[in-house]
């Protein structure tokens, strides 16, 4: 479990339940069904006819990626193995790594030093790592311009119902005791988006993106490192290449 998803979204909407209790009403008219229709509903009919059905099917494991701690090595130690992996070719050729390449975790990483293992050249290997990134890319970024958008529809549909109760409100001016459940749809509509948006959608959109970019920047580690490699680089040649990368990336 990320532990700072999962404070971020429980305390946020602890604290508006919190606000709620302290308003001295109770939930009950913080409950509005049409508001849910109007809101809940259209976010998803809206988000159905924006995307393909083979990316809402990975909905679900987008989710689990924003809510899991997703085991990335960091950045410095990527370097290290690169250089320990650069070593041990040098000393005993490229077949020594063979059998612990097949032990990585990272698939990534396996897959750009099996191609060394399988000696592919540097000409060829950055090109085919490269792409095998670009298509991840593209992949990773569906899914966080998903949850953006479930962020800006839930708030359109908030103003939409917004809108559907005031002229709910302005026909029965002539009947009270219909004036309070359009107002109470004019008012919670725009209530239940911000809060999707901001405590929901928001929230995994950054999540997302942030391991997006964790995940690109330690490919593009790999690709460089394993180039490197390929092109039989020095291993000072490497560690310095590698190492100003990493400045790049942290300044």
């Amino acid at each position: 479990m990320d532990k700072s998803s999962a404070a971020g979204l429980g305390a946020g909407w602890a604290l508006v339940a919190l606000a709620i209790l302290l308003g001295g009403v109770g939930f009950g008219p913080y409950i509005d069904i049409p508001s849910v229709i109007i809101v809940i509903g259209g976010t998803i009919a809206v988000t159905a006819g924006q995307f393909e059905s083979s990316d809402l099917k990975r909905i679900t494991p987008a989710l689990k990626v924003a809510f899991n701690e997703v085991k990335i090595e960091s950045l410095p130690e990527v370097v290290e193995k690169i250089t320990f992996y650069a070593t041990e070719i040098k000393k005993h050729g490229v077949m020594h790594i063979e059998q612990k390449v097949l032990q990585e975790d990272n698939p990534f990483f396996k897959e750009a030093f099996q191609l060394l293992v399988d000696g592919t050249k540097a000409e060829t290997l950055a090109p085919l790592l490269e792409t095998k990134l670009e298509y991840m890319d593209k992949r990773h970024s569906i899914m966080i311009s998903l949850f953006g958008n479930v962020g800006g529809t839930a708030g359109a549909m908030g103003m939409i119902g917004t809108l559907v109760g005031l002229v709910a409100m302005l026909a029965n001016l002539s009947d009270p005791a219909a004036v309070g459940p359009a107002m109470a749809v004019a008012l919670l509509t725009t209530m239940y988006g911000a809060l999707i948006g901001t405590l929901f959608a928001g929230i995994i959109e950054s999540k997302l993106d942030q391991k997006h970019k964790k995940e690109v920047n330690t490919c593009e580690v790999i690709i460089k490192g394993a180039s490197m490699i390929a092109a039989e680089e020095s291993i000072g040649n490497i560690k310095m290449q590698l190492n100003s990368i990493l400045v790049e990336i942290e300044e």
